[in-house]
């Protein structure tokens, strides 16, 4: 008998178009919570969905001169939403990441590296990119004031 392995790759689409995310298990969810609650105007936090196995953390940001490093999780993944205004999100498949920057720490479930990004994603307002642990991501400040979601979601979900 053989086993099927999935391997998962970046999603970027409008949050909208359900097509593109409707065959991930835990996107209903989300779905349902953001039309349930109003994440414009909350203060930023963190909001549980499913306790630790899905949260989103909601986070203004603004223009700054720093240049965040590359970023991958093992335990959850990213669903990152630009909610008003817009940013940018550095990318790279993890596996052509060669430049170790800070080891895994699994409290703060981030392998840091210092490889130059191999793409640029832009974000729009309503737009949404998906991280899976083989993603190494880097969201950068953006260029205005920004108010983004990142939906946490655990492996396993």
């Amino acid at each position: 008998m053989h086993q099927l392995l999935y391997e998962f790759f970046m999603i970027v689409d409008h949050i909208s178009n359900h097509a593109a995310f409707v065959h991930l298990p835990w996107f209903q969810a989300i779905q349902a919570y953001l039309e349930t609650h109003d994440l414009i105007s909350v203060e930023p936090g963190r909001y549980d969905v499913d306790g630790d196995a899905l949260y989103v953390i909601v986070a203004d940001d603004c223009a700054r001169p720093d240049v965040p490093p590359l970023e991958a999780h093992r335990t959850y993944i990213d669903l990152q939403l630009a909610l008003s205004g817009s940013f940018d999100i550095l990318w790279k498949p993890l596996s052509q990441c060669t430049q170790e920057l800070q080891s895994y720490e699994a409290t703060a479930d981030m392998l840091l590296m210092a490889d130059a990004a191999a793409t640029r994603i832009h974000l729009a307002e309503g737009v949404a990119a998906i991280f899976f642990p083989d993603d190494a991501h880097a969201p950068q400040p953006p260029s205005v004031a920004v108010r983004k979601a990142v939906f946490k979601i655990r492996v396993e979900l």
